[in-house]
C-alpha cells in the first residue's frame, strides 16, 4: 500500500481513486429501493399501514445516534497492521449483505416487527461499512481540489449504481403482473453478488495513507462537543440536515406522486434518465466547485432543486413530459448534492486537526452521517405519516382531495426546508484560499514531525541528539494557529 500521509497534497493515480470509489456502486444501489420500493411493497402488498412504516423507520434510525459516533471514533483509534479503516469492511459488508437479503425477501407472514428488525440491521451494516469508508476517502489527500476529484470519482460510481438500481426495476416492471416485491427480490440477488465483489476489490487494492493514531480515549459526549464546536462543520451539518429531510421526504412519495398525480406508468424508466443526467453532470459540478467554491456551487444546486419542487405543484394529471423535464433538471443537481458535502466535511476536519493535532475524520464523518440519517428518517417517516393523515392509500383508488393534498406536500414542504439551507451555504467562509493556508501549515507540521522522527532514529544510532530544535517545531505550530485564525473557525 502507499506510504502517503493524510496531508499529502500530491495528485493520486487515477487507478487508485477508481479502486477506492468502486465500493460506492453497490452501496448506492441499496439506497434507492430503501427509499422508493420498500413502502409500496410492505404497505401495498404485505398490508403494513403507511403510518406504522413511517414510525418504524424513525425508530430504526434512532440507534444511529449512538452507533455512528461510537464506530466513527473507534475507527479513528483503531490500530492494525492492515490499516485503521479497511479492517471495518469485512464485518460491515457481511451484516449489510445478509440483512438486505432478508429485508428484500421477507418470509411468509412477515409484518411490522420483521420489517423493524431487518431494516435496523441494514442501517447497522451501512454504519459499519460506510463510515470508515467515507473517512478513508477524506484522508487520501489533503488538497482542497484533489478531494473534490476523489469524491467526484466515488460519486460517479455511486450514480452508476443508482442507474443500475433503476434499470433493473424498469426491466422487472415491464413484465406483466410485476410488483414492487419482484423488484426487491431481483435487487436482493444483485446485492449478494456485488457487495462482496467490490468489497474485496477495495479491501486488497485501495491505498490507505499512513496515520499517526493518537492514544485518545474519548467519551461520546466529548466527541460530539468537539464536532459541533467546529464552526464550518456545524454550518455544513445544519444545511445538509435540512436538505436531507426535504429530499428524502420528496423521494419517499415520488412513486405515489408520479403514479396518481401525474399518471406516469413506469417511474423506473424516468429514474434511469434522472440518474444518467446526474452522472453526466458530475464533471460540471466539479468544475463549478473549482470556479465558484464548493459551498457556492452547493448553494446553486439547492436553489435549482427548490425551483423544481415549486414547479411540480402546478402540474396536472397527464403532463408526463413536463414532469419528466422538471425531474431531469432535479437529476442534474443530484450529483452536486452527493458530491460536494463530503468534500466540504473533509476540509472542515482540517480545522480540528490544526488545533488538536489529532486525525478525527472518523468522528466527523460519523456525526455528519448520523445527522443526515436522522434527517432521512424524519423525511421518510414524516412523508408516510402525513400521507396517512390526509387519507391517502398506497393501494387502490384515492379521492381527488387526497391527491391534491399530496401534491402540495410533495412540492412546498421540501421547498420551505431548502430555503434556509441555501442561506447557510451562502454564509459559509472556509473557501479554497483559507483552506489552502491551513493545509499548508498542516503539511509543514507533518514534514517537521517526519524530520524529527528520522533524525531521532539516526541520532539514537549514533549516540547523539539529532532532533530539530524546539523553535522550529513551535514555529510550525504557530503557523498552523495563524492559519486557523485566518480561516475564522469557531473556538472549541
Amino acid at each position: 500500500m502507499g506510504r502517503r500521509t493524510a496531508h499529502d497534497r500530491t495528485r493520486l493515480p487515477n487507478w487508485q481513486i477508481a479502486v477506492y470509489g468502486s465500493l460506492a456502486l453497490p452501496l448506492a444501489t441499496i439506497g434507492l429501493p430503501l427509499s422508493i420500493y420498500l413502502a409500496p411493497f410492505y404497505s401495498g402488498e404485505l398490508g403494513v399501514p403507511l403510518a406504522a412504516l413511517g414510525i418504524a423507520m424513525i425508530v430504526a434510525r434512532l440507534s444511529d445516534v449512538v452507533t455512528d459516533p461510537l464506530i466513527g471514533m473507534a475507527s479513528d483509534r483503531w490500530r492494525t497492521r492492515f490499516g485503521r479503516r479497511r479492517i471495518w469492511l469485512p464485518p460491515g459488508i457481511l451484516v449489510l449483505t445478509v440483512s438486505v437479503w432478508m429485508l428484500f425477501n421477507p418470509s411468509e407472514g412477515a409484518g411490522l416487527w420483521y420489517f423493524v428488525i431487518w431494516i435496523s440491521l441494514v442501517y447497522l451494516g451501512f454504519t459499519l461499512t460506510q463510515l470508515p469508508y467515507n473517512a478513508w476517502g477524506g484522508e487520501l489527500s489533503g488538497d482542497y481540489h484533489e478531494r473534490t476529484r476523489i469524491v467526484s470519482v466515488r460519486q460517479a460510481f455511486g450514480l452508476t449504481g443508482l442507474i443500475a438500481a433503476t434499470l433493473l426495476p424498469a426491466a422487472v416492471l415491464q413484465q406483466d403482473g410485476a410488483t414492487a416485491g419482484d423488484v426487491l427480490g431481483a435487487l436482493g440477488v444483485a446485492m449478494v453478488v456485488l457487495l462482496p465483489l467490490f468489497g474485496l476489490l477495495v479491501l486488497f487494492l485501495a491505498p490507505e495513507p499512513r496515520i499517526d493514531v493518537p492514544d485518545e480515549d474519548m467519551p461520546l459526549a466529548k466527541g460530539l462537543r468537539i464536532a459541533f464546536a467546529n464552526g464550518p462543520f456545524r454550518m455544513i451539518v445544519a444545511a445538509l440536515f435540512l436538505g436531507y429531510v426535504a429530499e428524502t421526504f420528496r423521494i419517499t412519495i415520488t412513486l405515489f406522486f408520479a403514479r396518481d398525480a401525474i399518471g406516469v406508468q413506469n417511474i423506473g424508466l424516468i429514474y434511469v434518465a434522472y440518474f444518467a443526467t446526474g452522472l453526466l453532470a458530475v464533471p460540471v459540478w466539479a468544475w463549478l466547485a473549482r470556479r465558484l467554491g464548493k459551498h457556492r456551487a452547493l448553494a446553486l444546486a439547492l436553489g435549482l432543486v427548490l425551483a423544481t419542487n415549486v414547479a411540480v405543484v402546478f402540474l396536472q394529471h397527464g403532463q408526463v413530459l413536463a414532469f419528466t423535464i422538471i425531474f431531469l433538471l432535479k437529476g442534474f443537481c443530484f450529483g452536486a448534492l452527493e458530491l460536494l458535502p463530503a468534500a466540504l466535511v473533509a476540509d472542515a476536519v482540517d480545522v480540528d486537526t490544526a488545533r488538536s493535532r489529532a486525525r478525527r475524520q472518523g468522528l466527523f464523518f460519523a456525526v455528519f452521517t448520523m445527522v443526515n440519517k436522522i434527517g432521512q428518517a424524519i423525511g421518510q417517516g414524516l412523508s408516510l405519516i402525513l400521507l396517512g393523515a390526509i387519507g391517502y392509500a398506497a393501494a387502490g383508488a384515492n379521492p381527488p382531495q387526497a391527491v391534491e393534498s399530496m401534491k402540495l406536500l410533495y412540492g412546498l414542504l421540501p421547498a420551505a426546508l431548502l430555503a434556509p439551507a441555501i442561506v447557510i451555504m451562502l454564509r459559509y467562509r472556509l473557501d479554497s484560499a483559507r483552506h489552502g493556508r491551513i493545509a499548508a501549515a498542516l503539511a509543514r507540521r507533518d514534514g517537521l514531525r517526519a524530520t524529527r522522527t528520522t533524525a531521532g532514529r539516526a541520532g539514537a544510532a549514533a549516540g547523539v541528539n539529532s532532533e530539530p530544535n524546539s523553535e522550529a517545531v513551535s514555529g510550525a505550530r504557530a503557523g498552523a494557529d495563524r492559519a486557523i485564525a485566518d480561516g475564522r473557525p469557531a473556538p472549541p
